[in-house]
């Protein structure tokens, strides 16, 4: 009999230990959880504040691609044939001057501006905040020469951006029937 109540008491004792370890297991699991979503939820927050990556935005490509068929005011063979603005830029990169005696690198930073400010409408209180833009002629790699900044402006202030969208249109530079080199119209859009 005292067999029977000693193993009836250790049962009890046994089942109450049990209970109160499944009971602390239980808590630690929820604390784990709970840090865990904490700990993800500031992660989320601050790869979202810090987030400088651009996008790259059909839109903008668009501009960028439409923009090569515009007329602009330069010629430099003869009138009436004006440069589009991809002749343009090309001119720009040769040191060209227009017939009319102006300077192509100067026409084609008051046209590439001139779109760019109708396109994208830029201020504070606009969609779009500012936008940066650059001309890079690009050697060929096997020839280990730098890559040679041929136009750069931008035009607002690139803070507090909600959203960087960019594009860019490669105009290949071809020499004796052999390409010499590549230029980078690149666009970077900050909107709010």
């Amino acid at each position: 009999m005292k067999n029977k109540k000693s193993e009836k008491i250790n049962r009890k004792g046994l089942n109450k230990f049990n209970k109160k370890a499944q009971h602390e297991i239980i808590g630690f699991v929820i604390i784990v959880v709970i840090v865990m979503v904490a700990g993800l939820f500031f992660l989320s927050f601050s790869l979202r504040r810090n987030k400088t990556s651009i996008q790259s935005s059909a839109e903008i490509s668009n501009l960028i691609e439409a923009s090569m068929y515009y007329t602009t005011e330069c010629a430099i063979d003869y009138l009436p044939k004006y440069d589009n603005f991809q002749d343009l830029i090309k001119s720009c990169y040769n040191q060209e001057i227009c017939l009319d005696g102006r300077n192509s690198c100067a026409v084609l930073n008051k046209t590439l501006e001139r779109i760019l400010d109708q396109s994208l409408n830029i201020g504070p209180n606009s969609k779009n905040k500012a936008y940066k833009t650059s001309l890079i002629y690009k050697y060929p790699e096997e020839q280990n020469i730098p890559n040679e900044e041929i136009l750069y402006f931008e035009k607002g202030e690139f803070q507090n951006c909600s959203l960087v969208l960019g594009g860019d249109y490669m105009i290949y530079i071809i020499s004796n029937g052999i390409t010499s080199g590549d230029i980078s119209f690149e666009l970077e859009v900050c909107s709010g």
